[in-house]
């Protein structure tokens, strides 16, 4: 009888017996020992290439008992005691048992597809130690051997290089064409040559050099001055005249300038010498009747300066006539206005302007040289705007490079050309900019991560210590192991920083690692930090798991880790899986433990909770009715002693020192840091906190707080100085009705510059450049959007540089922004250039807040000397009069339609104080003081309008009513 073997689509036997293929002994080894079987449960057998070969083609192994890994290559089966077939193979035709087994010639036969059939007998089992060859040692020294050749290092990486400033310096040069002014069509005044040029900057020097002496010198004695005069005369007509014999620049001018003034020092030195000789001791000029001789030669000096003058003034002139006719060629000649790299020494002054190249160039931003200065005071805003406007012409073509160069070299704004260079994808070039020269590294790895540089994106946020966007972009890579260096190391940093959730997200998301997510997750249901949010986050892990029954974890976790304190969140976690996860397992057993939770807290007196009976029992319409009638008979006698809309004001996590707090709607927002790393509460009147961190290191750095209600759910994180800060989106929920986002833009322009919160999540900047208020406003993606200028009608108003106070506020309503720079109080229109300034008396200002409770915009703002109210859209829409205080405000914020409350640290106690004030828009009036040994960081108004809220910097939240009665 001919057996053969049928392929099958599935197992027809369980596998007892493997063969392992290849003639190699150690590959059978390293097979049968990654089995993890004592080799007495194994019978083995070599199998010959044929019944005319005895050359080995592999290794038959039999399991007298256990099992085989699922992942054997070729597992076999048995039938009829004896025969041993693949486990997806059918005989082929059917046979019986017995009838096969009669047939069968050896105890044990291998039936395979190519070979065929094979016997075994009891004789030919080998002993698996008969496989190592272990002969005896041989008499042979060993230590005379060499280090051989080591391996090449194992290839990680492959990055461009990235081209050299000089590099893209080259390239754009070859895209700029200068012409000089003489040249340009349009402009008939005569040209001087370069020697006229050369004679009009000296004329120039020894001009003023002349007109210095002469206001110095009638300060001297009489006959000294005369003396002095013909010398000073003599010696730098002197100099001109050799100046113009070795430069060969006489002519008609110099000579005819030079000669009448040696005449004239000589009569000079020989008149007065004699005069001086024959007058009396006792001799003193009389007051001439007209002016003097060095009032005349003053006078004749300065109109020769202003000539030349008028000369530059006449080139800015042609420059702004030039722009309305040539654009192009007008920015070859453009002055810069400004900039951090300006001014590093005079250059020898000029009337004409010189063309430059009107590309963007890095290498001409950090080392800027020797400039000739030139009075652009009546020209400054028309230059801006001119400039302003062909950055956006450049824009709109396509020609970013060339926007770029008129925001960086013309107009001094680095964050704009950057801005403007990542626009037109010229990525590399912008990171350069936000590194170099503006200081912000996460705009810099954003921009390289944008333009797919991703490498440097990566070595970049890892410095920012992003560990889990560096791990991602080189995953985006294919490096997995790098990949998992960093994952693991933003696993440290978050269990570093108590971020339970953040961790075991890592864990089971990036690292594929459950358990240990598991293991993190229990640790923060123990923790006081966010335990519902790690208890719901262990469920999801679970249930992301293909066998896992919940039910027996959510017995294990009320027995074992859920302490008497916790049995009620317990049930709202509960809750909320039974919700996502529906089995009828997990309901029982989630009833089973609100059933103990609830008699526990019943039998103790606390019958509040009886109404989480009805979210395990959802089919039961009776429950609610039944618990809500229990819980009014019982709570009865005590009605009178609670109220409704009760205020709790929640203990903050201690171990963090509080910086500031902002409420939004019935919810408020706290931050402060501890270790270095920011730490972000969020809660509401009713008790309920949730907690946020940040793992970058924010150590020296300044940190604000900014929130509108009526423009959004977005909260700004304001930074004094340039910081990584990942977006955090608090969720809504039933504790928090409405959602919010906390963010900071890497390109949110850095401090001091001001920021308003606008609608449709756009933003709004303003800063003073030159005297000039620029105001720019900004998408919700961070795209400047119509830039525009902003003339103040005050001469004298600068930004000094010493004065910057943290914060500095910009408010926006109904299309107009309100802010102060110093002593003044500044309100600007938005689609104009109308700007009103108010001037406060008593020094300058440094904190302004609005109302939230009056229906007009009621403003206050914090002086030097006090403080002062300001409604300016009510006439005569002029600030009222300032309230002097003794000591400067630290905080300050309306908490009714009449009521302000202010904090500050006094002089005398050293106390910390909050004062309670009753006010009308003319008359201020303290109520009450609080006094506390921590710091006020921040007042807040709550649900009810009849209390308020102080968050010290430990974290103590004190409620404090508004009238006197009820405190």
């Amino acid at each position: 009888m001919l057996l053969t073997l049928r392929y099958q689509e599935s197992a027809q036997r369980p596998a007892c017996a493997a063969f392992l293929r290849g003639p190699d002994p150690a590959a059978w080894l390293r097979e049968i020992g990654r089995w993890g079987l004592a080799a007495g449960q194994l019978s083995c057998y070599l199998v010959p290439e044929s019944i005319r070969s005895v050359q080995l083609v592999g290794l038959f192994v039999v399991v007298k008992n256990g099992e085989l890994p699922a992942d054997v290559l070729e597992p076999y089966g048995v039938v009829a005691s004896r025969l041993y077939v693949p486990v997806r193979a059918a005989l082929w035709p059917a046979t019986a048992s017995d009838e096969l087994s009669a047939a069968l010639l050896w105890p044990r036969q291998l039936l395979h597809p190519a070979i065929g059939m094979v016997g075994f007998d009891t004789t030919d089992e080998i002993n698996l130690a008969g496989l190592l060859d272990c002969g005896p040692p041989r008499p042979t020294a060993w230590d005379r051997a060499r280090p051989g050749v080591e391996p090449k290092p194992r290839l990680e990486r492959v990055r461009v290089l990235a081209p050299t400033v000089a590099e893209v310096v080259e390239s754009i040069q070859e895209e700029v064409g200068t012409v000089p002014l003489a040249q340009l069509p349009g402009l008939t005044e005569d040209q001087p040559g370069p020697a006229q040029a050369a004679w009009d900057n000296l004329r120039r020097r020894l001009l003023k050099a002349v007109l210095a002496v002469v206001r110095w010198l009638p300060g001297l004695p009489t006959g000294r001055v005369m003396r002095v005069l013909g010398l000073v005369i003599l010696v730098v007509m002197a100099l001109a005249l050799l100046f113009s014999v070795f430069s060969q620049l006489g002519s008609g001018n110099l000579s005819g300038l030079i000669v009448p003034l040696t005449i004239l020092a000589v009569r000079i030195w020989r008149s007065f010498s004699e005069k001086e000789k024959s007058r009396p001791a006792s001799y003193r000029p009389t007051a001439p009747a007209r002016p003097g001789m060095f009032q005349r030669m003053e006078n004749w000096l300065g109109g020769r300066i202003h000539n030349l003058e008028q000369k530059r003034q006449n080139e800015i002139e042609r420059l702004l006539r030039l722009f309305g006719e040539n654009m192009d060629e007008a920015l070859k000649y453009a002055i810069p206005l400004g900039g951090p790299y300006q001014n590093r020494g005079a250059a020898p002054e000029s009337a004409r302007l010189g063309p430059r190249a009107t590309n963007f160039n890095l290498g001409g931003l950090g080392g800027g040289g020797r400039v000739d200065v030139w009075n652009l005071d009546a020209y400054r805003d028309n230059l801006r705007q001119q400039y302003l406007a062909a950055a956006r012409q450049e824009v709109e073509a396509g020609r970013h490079k060339k926007a770029a160069y008129i925001h960086a070299h013309l107009l001094g704004d680095y964050h704009s050309a950057a801005s403007v260079l990542e626009q037109g994808g010229y990525y590399r070039e912008a990171a350069a900019l936000y590194k170099d020269h503006l200081n912000n590294r996460p705009a810099a790895a954003k921009c390289l991560e944008n333009g797919g540089l991703l490498l440097e994106a990566a070595d970049l946020y890892a410095e920012l210590k992003e560990h889990e966007k560096a791990g991602d972009l080189h995953q985006k890579l294919d490096q997995p192991a790098l990949a998992a260096r960093h994952y693991e190391r933003g696993v440290a940093l978050f269990l570093d920083n108590t971020d339970h959730p953040a961790a075991a997200r890592l864990l089971a998301d990036k690292l594929a690692d459950p358990g240990r997510a598991q293991a993190v997750l229990l640790q923060g249901w123990a923790s006081p930090k966010q335990p519902e949010t790690c208890l719901k986050q262990y469920f999801d892990v679970l249930a992301a798991g293909s066998d896992e029954d919940l039910s027996a974890h959510v017995r294990d976790i009320y027995q074992h880790h859920t302490p008497a304190a916790r049995r009620v969140p317990l049930l709202q976690v509960l809750t909320a899986v039974n919700a996502r996860y529906t089995t009828p397992e997990l309901r029982a057993a989630s009833l089973e433990v609100a059933y103990e939770v609830v008699s526990t807290e019943a039998s103790a007196g606390n019958v509040s909770h009886l109404a989480l009976l009805r979210n395990f029992l959802p089919d039961d319409r009776l429950i609610a009715a039944d618990c809500s009638r229990y819980v009014s008979s019982a709570s009865r006698p005590a009605a009178d002693s609670s109220k409704t809309g009760q205020v709790i004001a929640p203990q903050l996590d201690a171990t963090i020192s509080w910086q500031s707090a902002v409420a939004h709607g019935h919810q408020w927002v706290a931050i402060g840091w501890r270790d270095k790393r920011l730490h972000l509460a969020r809660g509401n009147w009713y008790g309920n906190v949730e907690y946020y961190s940040w793992m970058t290191d924010v150590s020296g750095i300044q940190v604000l707080l900014m929130a509108d209600e009526q423009h959004g759910n977005r909260i700004l994180l304001r930074t004094s100085a340039a910081v990584a800060l990942e977006t955090k989106q608090l969720p809504k929920n039933k504790y928090f009705p409405h959602a919010l986002v906390v963010e900071s833009p890497s390109w949110l322009p850095p401090w001091p510059i001001r920021i308003a919160l606008l609608p449709e999540g756009k933003l709004a900047s303003a800063q003073i450049r030159s005297s000039f208020i620029h105001l720019i406003q900004y998408s919700a993606q961070g795209k400047a959007e119509g830039p525009f200028l902003l003339t103040h009608e005050i001469p004298d108003l600068k930004f000094d540089e010493d004065a910057r106070m943290w914060p500095s506020e910009l408010l926006y309503r109904n299309g107009m922004y309100y802010t102060y720079w110093e002593d003044q109080l500044v309100q600007l229109t938005e689609n104009s250039q109308r700007m009103m300034a108010y001037e406060t008396p008593d020094g300058g200002n440094y904190m302004l807040v609005r109302s939230l409770y009056s229906a007009k915009l009621c403003l206050a703002i914090a002086t030097g000397e006090g403080f002062l109210l300001w409604e300016p859209t009510t006439p005569p829409n002029k600030p009222g009069p300032v309230f002097s205080t003794d000591s400067m405000a630290s905080n300050m914020q309306f908490v009714g339609p009449e009521h302000l409350v202010t904090t500050h640290r006094s002089a005398i106690t050293e106390q910390h104080e909050a004062v309670l004030y009753y006010y009308t828009i003319d008359e201020i009036q303290p109520m009450r003081t609080i006094k506390t040994s921590s710091e006020f960081v921040a007042v807040l108004p709550t649900i009810s309008r009849q209390k308020f809220a102080l968050l010290e910097d430990t974290g103590r939240i004190s409620l404090h009513s508004i009238s006197e009665s009820e405190e």
